[in-house]
């Protein structure tokens, strides 16, 4: 049975659009794909030496199994970021004599070969045959790899049950956001040291292999939970969706799972490539990236907190800034015939929503390396891409209802003064002064890092509660579609 689920599979990616794209993207991707795997296998092969001139007084691999509970808690936000559920066209096989339960573990299954979990071993490998295998042999290094591939999946299936929850119960997701999030702050204001804890755990690891039955279980418990879950929901009322306008005009695959509010971005993407001036956008957006090197650079700055927010905000969300200012004014020239079609303005504006977030949690992974520069940093721009995802992205929606003035699409963004007005300042002000606004009461008392965390946390609410408020911003749209069709139409 798995391996007719797993011929269907293929067959469908195979006759994708998707797969029929230019030769020149698909040698693109794989450059990328071959460029970061010789980096991490580089850096798996070297970093024993790097750990034993950083870290003189402790042995390397005791230094690198201090660093794993933080790899582990980064990688699972990392996941909840950009992995993708695992899914299955159910629906068609629920009429056919096939067992649920084997639907379901097909489904949960299918997850594990997945790029998150085997990039670990790109570093993990070549680290094990450099320093762990020398020192403790080759079996208890293979029972130490073993345990850190179950670690890895363990992370894969405890992202896929709480990704779930945050349809179904929202609350039960901010709550390990705010987990993961205190051991972080907490770890960050010496309260308590996950290093150590770190280096015990999988030192003891290797002291005593038995121990591996932890994981193991572990593993068996996370996947037992998802399996009871996907269960109880496996039912047509549960899957079915009511379709409250057809959309057509996409030939992206990929965006096929998101139904009508994918075909929307598909259009935008259209837009995007194949315009001057939304195309200039995202390069301005693309060289806005190293603008964090003039504030970072600079010492004075980097002892205050104030203007690191500034920057982190601004670095991270800037594509979002960019191109969100002008929404929905980039459908000025066809808004008539959009007005006419059957589509919901809450679909528009969650297409919206749902090209913002992307953009700022792949911009917020490019400026990565501005962690050399601190971990004060990194702390603030991770909060600021939270912050930008669940707040800010809202207020660029708010504002959108002002955008009356039309664009010309075929100039490109240099010097364009076309469509900037008033409304755009006032913007960028909650946008701004709103992170800084928060964070000052516990600069006031002395508790800088509490501030950056309220901020954190305000994202997470607004991501929590995001269909709420863009049904709210999708009614203020509805309400003022006629102001804005009548200024689309002044050329």
């Amino acid at each position: 049975m798995f391996g007719t689920l797993l011929n269907l599979q293929w067959k469908q990616a195979r006759r994708s659009p998707a797969y029929e794209k230019s030769l020149v993207v698909k040698i693109i991707l794989g450059f990328f794909i071959i460029y970061f795997a010789l980096i991490f296998i580089a850096l798996g092969f070297f970093s024993h030496k790097i750990l034993a001139e950083v870290y003189p007084d402790q042995s390397p691999v005791a230094s690198f199994n201090s660093f794993l509970l933080f790899y582990f808690l980064i990688d699972l936000v990392s996941r909840f970021m950009l992995q993708d559920l695992p899914v299955l066209a159910i629906q068609p096989f629920l009429h056919l004599p096939v067992k649920r339960n084997k639907l379901v573990h097909f489904v949960l299954l299918r997850s594990i070969p997945s790029v998150f979990n085997l990039l670990m071993l790109l570093v993990f490998v070549p680290f094990m045959l450099r320093a762990v295998v020398p020192v403790h042999g080759i079996g208890i290094a293979l029972v130490w790899l073993a345990s850190l591939l179950l670690l890895t999946f363990i992370n894969n299936f405890i992202l896929i049950y709480f990704k779930r929850q945050l349809t179904s119960n929202p609350k039960i997701t901010l709550l390990l956001a705010l987990v993961v999030g205190g051991l972080m702050l907490l770890d960050y204001l010496q309260v308590l040291s996950l290093r150590q804890v770190s280096m015990v755990a999988f030192g003891a690891l290797l002291q005593q292999p038995w121990l591996i039955i932890l994981p193991l279980l572990m593993l068996v418990g996370v996947y037992l939970l998802n399996y009871r879950f996907l269960m109880q929901h496996l039912y047509p009322e549960e899957i079915y969706v009511k379709r409250v306008a057809t959309v057509e005009g996409s030939d992206m695959a990929f965006l096929n799972k998101f139904g009508d509010t994918g075909k929307l971005i598909a259009l935008e993407l259209k837009l995007i490539w194949r315009h001057k001036r939304p195309k200039s956008m995202v390069m301005i957006s693309a060289f806005l990236l190293f603008y964090g090197l003039i504030f970072y650079t600079n010492k004075v700055y980097l002892e205050g907190w104030g203007m690191l927010i500034f920057v982190g905000i601004f670095v991270t969300g800037a594509p979002m800034f960019n191109y969100g200012q002008f929404v929905p004014a980039w459908q000025s020239a066809h808004y008539d015939a959009l007005l006419t079609r059957p589509i919901s303005t809450y679909q528009y504006v969650k297409a919206k929503y749902l090209m913002f977030v992307p953009s700022i949690l792949l911009v917020t992974v490019l400026t990565l390396p501005y962690a050399l520069f601190g971990t004060k940093v990194l702390l603030i721009n991770l909060a600021s891409c939270v912050f930008n995802i669940g707040v800010n992205s809202i207020v660029v929606l708010y504002f959108a209802a002002l955008n009356k003035e039309r664009l010309d699409l075929s100039n490109g963004s240099a010097f364009n003064w076309q469509g900037v007005g008033a409304s755009k300042f006032v913007m960028m002000l909650p946008m701004v002064l709103g992170p800084v606004a928060i964070f000052l009461p516990f600069s006031f008392m002395d508790i800088p890092q509490w501030g950056i965390f309220a901020l954190a946390f305000t994202g997470a609410l607004g991501i929590v509660f995001h269909r709420q408020l863009l049904r709210k911003m999708a009614k203020r749209l509805e309400d003022r579609k006629y102001t804005l069709a009548a200024g689309y139409r002044q050329h």
